[in-house]
């Protein structure tokens, strides 16, 4: 049997390891491949002080032995995972990349051009009439917010160097990585979450209403994952006093671990969030943080809620586990312009969403209401069948590996019985 090392973290409350979860499972479920996640140290990897980013690098140089020893190597790239200095995460990586020929990476953010030219053009115009210090610090912003395509180049130069086939989210991903390192050995696969015989079951929502004590004639919204403002809530909370006042809406997430504070504050953007709803008289008791779902938890509630709001700001995703989820569970989905949504609608063709302008809480609401008044589709997407899958994910992961045999369409435990 051939053996498969996935690396990523893991035991931890984020989206990768959400993700790895996933793709661990979906493989052993439809091939004979033995899959093992090498788990990376996120507190000794993420670490700042000296002392600590020494033995974060022991760390990886004890992952990258151990890589050695299996048939097949994927790597799930966000930056973040391998540091917070942009020098340790490029070495890390490098490292691991070297460690076993036949490795894949998955890039989760690959940007490689900055995202908008527009802050470039305001510090240029504010130079030339002379306003020197304000010229000075938009530059500075501009360049730290592009700091992670400096990384993607770097971590993408030395994955083509170690020829790894890489898995990409986007058809606009896999063309940038041709035009900059002319290097074809990409695939595209969007996320896929949800498995294909997943049937939505309304128990927990409907619980949820009980004790929170909303009647059925209620309009349950719902917002997934971390709270983090390229999420949009703030414009959500905007858009909530334009809506009739049986709309509420459910915030079912936290603020990220690596936001918590020791004195026991919110995130300043939690915060934010927090005040807007306690003074603003429309939004009260018709806005709840609901917290953290288990995977389980949460699929059963996208697919029981009225509708999910993605009202995502343009950050460089090419993909989020949480809209796939939405897409692929809801009845109903309100996303914003992104381009991570635009790439994703080219690949897979489904029918339960409308779109708005990113920050127009006016549309978010208008769309919302037109929303409502369409009816529900039996299928999420167009037509039975689409060319991405829960399965066809587990095939791109491991079709190179010697002697892998793949069940398309009978899952290993129904094939043995």
């Amino acid at each position: 049997m051939s053996r498969l090392a996935i690396v990523s973290s893991y035991s931890e409350s984020c989206g990768n390891a959400s993700f790895t979860k996933v793709l661990h499972d979906s493989i052993e479920l439809y091939s004979d491949v033995d899959v093992e996640v090498v788990e990376l140290d996120l507190k000794l990897l993420q670490s700042t002080n000296p002392t600590i980013r020494k033995k974060g690098d022991k760390h990886i140089e004890q992952l990258a032995e151990q890589l050695k020893s299996f048939d097949a190597v994927n790597l799930q790239f966000e930056a973040g995972l391998f540091g917070t200095l942009p020098a340790d995460i490029v070495r890390r990586t490098s490292r691991l990349m070297a460690a076993n020929s036949n490795t894949t990476a998955t890039l989760h953010s690959p940007r490689l051009m900055e995202s908008t030219p527009y802050g470039a053009r305001s510090a240029i115009k504010k130079l030339i009439k002379l306003q020197i210090g304000s010229a000075v610090r938009e530059f500075v912003a501009n360049k730290l917010a592009n700091v992670h395509v400096e990384i993607n180049r770097k971590v993408i130069k030395n994955a083509v160097k170690n020829n790894l086939r890489l898995i990409v989210h986007t058809g606009r991903a896999q063309r940038q990585i041709e035009q900059f390192f002319n290097y074809t050995r990409v695939d595209v696969h969007p996320l896929k979450i949800i498995p294909s015989n997943f049937s939505a079951n309304g128990a927990v929502l409907e619980q949820l209403r009980s004790e929170l004590q909303l009647p059925e004639s209620d309009i349950l919204i719902g917002m997934f994952g971390y709270i983090s403002s390229y999420k949009g809530h703030s414009d959500a909370l905007k858009a909530m006093t334009y809506l009739p006042s049986n709309y509420k809406l459910l915030v079912f997430g936290r603020q990220h671990p690596q936001t918590l504070k020791a004195d026991g504050k919110p995130d300043r953007y939690l915060n934010e969030l927090i005040t807007t709803v306690t003074k603003t008289k429309s939004l009260r008791d018709r806005v709840f943080f609901i917290g953290e779902l288990d995977d389980d938890a949460f699929w059963q509630v996208a697919g029981a809620i009225d509708m999910a709001w993605l009202p995502y700001y343009e950050n460089g995703q090419d993909g989020s586990g949480i809209a796939s989820i939405c897409m692929d569970a809801c009845k109903r989905v309100l996303c914003s312009s992104s381009f991570a949504f635009d790439e994703l609608f080219k690949l897979i063709p489904y029918n339960n969403y409308l779109r708005f302008d990113i920050g127009n809480y006016l549309e978010i609401a208008t769309k919302t209401e037109m929303l409502m008044r369409r009816e529900v589709a039996l299928s999420p997407t167009v037509g039975s069948s689409t060319a991405y899958s829960y399965q066809s994910q587990a095939f791109t992961y491991v079709h190179d590996i010697p002697g892998m045999n793949f069940h398309v369409s009978i899952p290993r435990q129904e094939a043995a019985q």
